[in-house]
């Protein structure tokens, strides 16, 4: 767990009432267990969280915010499960599965909004997916565009409700994580970063960000959704090209690493020997190559905005998560 993710509460934070029940599908994911991390310390006691996950293991999983939030089962394959999920729900948010069929589970989710009276529908998405031009962008894009159609709807409140209340989708389009470079772990300890940037004088650099952020600007909007209501948000770190996130690595982990570029083909390949689905390994290759060949290249991040804060370095990321890692 990130040391930004923890913050001190007044006496009159402590007293305060929540103000309305948020729920996070699943409270196991990365980003929603990085948003479970904000939302019970910066905003404890401004909100009830509800920590949603589909098995008694994964309920096991987070025994350690059982005194924050309220640990419950659901999924949205079940949707007879998910009245006491999101009864008194104002807002939701849906981590996005590594599954070929999450574009249909998201849609799943804004449904299920709609119909339990949840009148903000959060999901984070992919940079650039306006553009359709990898596999994720345009996966992520029927995603959006779905939210876009159901954008208006009357959410069911309760029994003889008016339609007054209506369904406003919010979109975190998030760039690649900078915890992915924990896949490049052993070659780092050995003083090798194999990446497929190129040599380091191409027009495109890689854009990413800490996990943790996105964790921060989806608890942000889940805390206060009235001024985010049908937006579409960028969350981007940090550009760098293979030699300056090498360069990043032996600076801030004082561990000596030399970049090397290697092929798209050789990459996926080593991308699944690490247990990547197929489709995955080829997609977040593909997702670099966009990057490498220029695109994404002034994509202006929007989480200082979101949450008042700046978004965390790259060099920070190395010294608090990868640096331990590589001198243990």
């Amino acid at each position: 767990v990130s040391t930004q993710c923890t913050w001190g509460r007044s006496k009159v934070q402590r007293e305060e009432m929540p103000t309305h029940t948020v729920a996070v599908f699943t409270g196991t994911s990365n980003t929603g267990g990085a948003a479970l991390e904000v939302l019970t310390t910066k905003f404890a006691g401004q909100v009830d969280v509800r920590a949603v996950v589909r098995t008694d293991a994964n309920v096991a999983l987070l025994a350690s915010f059982a005194d924050k939030a309220k640990i419950i089962k659901g999924d949205v394959l079940q949707p007879h499960m998910l009245g006491p999920v999101l009864h008194g729900c104002k807002a939701a948010y849906f981590a996005v599965p590594s599954q070929q069929n999450r574009a249909e589970l998201t849609k799943k989710f804004f449904d299920l909004c709609i119909s339990h009276g949840v009148e903000y529908g959060v999901i984070v998405s992919v940079v650039g997916a306006d553009k359709q031009q990898t596999d994720y962008q345009r996966q992520f894009w029927e995603m959006e565009q779905y939210a876009s159609l159901k954008a208006g709807a009357p959410v069911k409140v309760a029994v003889g409700d008016k339609g007054k209340v209506l369904f406003k989708p919010i979109i975190l389009r998030c760039a690649p994580f900078y915890q992915n470079f924990y896949g490049s772990y052993v070659g780092m300890k050995a003083g090798n970063l194999y990446y497929p940037l190129g040599h380091g004088n191409e027009k495109g650099r890689l854009a990413h960000v800490d996990f943790h952020d996105v964790g921060k600007a989806i608890a942000s909007v889940l805390a206060n959704p009235e001024p985010h209501a049908g937006k579409t948000y960028n969350l981007v770190g940090e550009y760098h090209s293979g030699p300056q996130i090498a360069g990043a690595i032996t600076m801030k982990a004082g561990v000596g690493v030399k970049y090397h570029d290697v092929d798209d083909a050789t990459t996926v390949a080593a991308f699944e020997a690490l247990g990547l689905q197929p489709w995955i390994a080829a997609g977040n290759v593909e997702t670099i190559r966009w990057f490498r060949e220029g695109e994404g290249q002034d994509i202006k991040s929007d989480f200082e905005a979101i949450t008042g804060e700046p978004s965390t370095k790259f060099g920070e990321f190395v010294r608090t998560s990868l640096k331990p890692l590589l001198t243990m």
